[in-house]
């Protein structure tokens, strides 16, 4: 025969019997009747929460600081093959100052090699008669070419036809004559000079040198 007790007290008296453990006191619920600690959930969940955002960030940063050091790697890396391309291109520099240089050398010596041909070709041809030369030496030199021409001459008049005919050369610019002076020579009356003869440039070879640069 089943017996049922629907007293309340009867019940108490069974569980009361039976023993069963307690629950802590810091897990019982506190007076609201849901059975939810509002203290003991922020408890559990801000911590939690604390330790994900550590983590995130953690995370973030070391990934952050990996592309930071990827980039200050390739910024080495490009730093140093810059600084070999300025080395090249310094060394290039200053390789082609010198083979300049050199040119401008060249260039400036192979202006000047006809100017003396020229200037005693004049002095020779420009030479009258019962006239002759005993000494030719630079005075100045180039850009502003002049030369000392001395000479002997029979007559003034022979002096006198010689410095016309330099001037009307179109490489002699200028002539001055220093001086002259009668001489008696082996029993012959003669008239030494001294000259200063500039060269110039023909009008032809600049006019000549400019259409051929162009």
């Amino acid at each position: 025969m089943i017996e049922v007790n629907l007293h309340p007290e009867g019940s108490k008296r069974r569980r009361k019997g039976l023993g069963l453990p307690r629950a802590p006191g810091w897990l019982k619920p506190s007076g609201s009747g849901d059975g939810k600690d509002p203290w003991l959930i922020a408890a559990v969940v801000i911590p939690a929460l604390v330790l994900l955002v550590v983590g995130w960030l953690w995370m973030s940063q070391r990934s952050e600081r990996g592309e930071i050091d990827a980039r200050i790697a390739e910024a080495v890396e490009d730093s140093t093959r810059l600084s070999d391309l300025r080395a090249l291109s310094d060394s290039l520099m200053a390789r082609e100052a010198q083979i300049r240089q050199r040119l401008d050398l060249l260039s400036g010596l192979d202006d000047g090699r006809f100017v003396w041909p020229h200037l005693l070709d004049e002095i020779s041809r420009a030479l009258p008669g019962y006239a002759w030369l005993t000494s030719i030496r630079e005075a100045s030199a180039a850009p502003d070419l002049q030369v000392q021409v001395d000479g002997m001459a029979a007559n003034p008049l022979a002096i006198t036809a010689y410095v016309r005919r330099l001037q009307e050369s179109p490489f002699v610019g200028q002539v001055r004559i220093l001086g002259s002076q009668e001489q008696d020579l082996d029993g012959f009356s003669a008239h030494s000079f001294k000259l200063i003869v500039s060269y110039s440039e023909p009008a032809e070879t600049l006019a000549a040198d400019v259409t051929g640069g162009a």
